[in-house]
C-alpha cells in the first residue's frame, strides 16, 4: 500500500529571529600583518633637547643617525634638517644614500652621498642656532626615494625638500628642540 498524499499547510509559519553566539573568537583566513613604517632614531628621544656638540655652541658636528624598516623599492635614501620655527630654515640635506645603509655615524657624508646648499648657503651641515633665550624645535627625516634626486643646480633648499617629498614612498621622522643660553 503507498502512503497517502498530504497537500502542503496552508498556513505560513511564524517568523523567528535566532540569535547566535560565538563560542570562540573568529580568525581570519590570512594573518594581516601591520606594515612597518620607516622610523628614524637619533641619539636623544623625539622632542628632547638636541646635545650642545651638534649646535653652533658646541661642535656643530651632525648627529648619529640610526634607520629601520626602508621599504622594499627604494632607490636612494635622503635626510632633511629643517627648523621649525624659523620659517622652514634648511640645516642640512643629504642625498643619495645607500638604501642598504642603516645609519651615519657622527659628522659624516656617507659614499654614496652628497650635500645640499642649506639656507645658510653652504654644502654642509649647520647645526642648530637659534636666537639666545628661545627655544627652537628641529625637525630631522629620513626619505625613502623611489627614484634618484635629480635638481637644478640653483634650486633653492626649500625646493629641493619639496621635490624629496614628492618621490619619497616612505618617509620617518625625529624632533630635538635646542635653547642657547649665551
Amino acid at each position: 500500500m503507498t502512503p497517502p498524499i498530504y497537500p502542503p499547510p496552508e498556513t505560513v509559519p511564524p517568523e523567528t529571529t535566532a540569535v547566535v553566539e560565538p563560542t570562540s573568537p573568529i580568525e581570519p583566513t590570512s594573518p594581516i600583518e601591520p606594515t612597518a613604517h620607516l622610523e628614524l632614531l637619533a641619539p636623544w628621544q623625539d622632542g628632547a633637547e638636541i646635545p650642545v656638540r651638534q649646535t653652533c655652541d658646541g661642535d656643530d658636528a651632525s648627529p648619529a643617525l640610526t634607520w629601520v624598516n626602508v621599504p622594499t623599492g627604494t632607490a636612494e635614501l635622503a635626510i632633511t634638517v629643517v627648523d621649525l620655527d624659523a620659517a622652514g630654515y634648511v640645516h642640512w640635506i643629504l642625498f643619495g644614500i645607500d638604501p642598504q645603509r642603516t645609519g651615519l655615524t657622527e659628522d659624516e657624508t656617507p659614499v654614496p652621498g652628497y650635500e645640499w646648499t642649506n639656507t645658510a648657503g653652504v654644502e654642509d651641515w649647520t647645526g642648530p642656532c637659534p636666537p639666545p633665550g628661545e627655544q627652537h624645535l628641529y625637525q630631522f627625516t629620513v626619505h625613502a626615494l623611489n627614484q634618484q634626486l635629480e635638481v637644478a643646480d640653483d634650486a633653492p633648499a626649500t625646493e629641493v625638500i619639496s621635490l624629496i617629498n614628492l618621490i619619497a614612498i616612505d618617509q620617518g621622522s625625529v624632533t630635538g628642540t635646542f635653547v642657547r643660553t649665551g
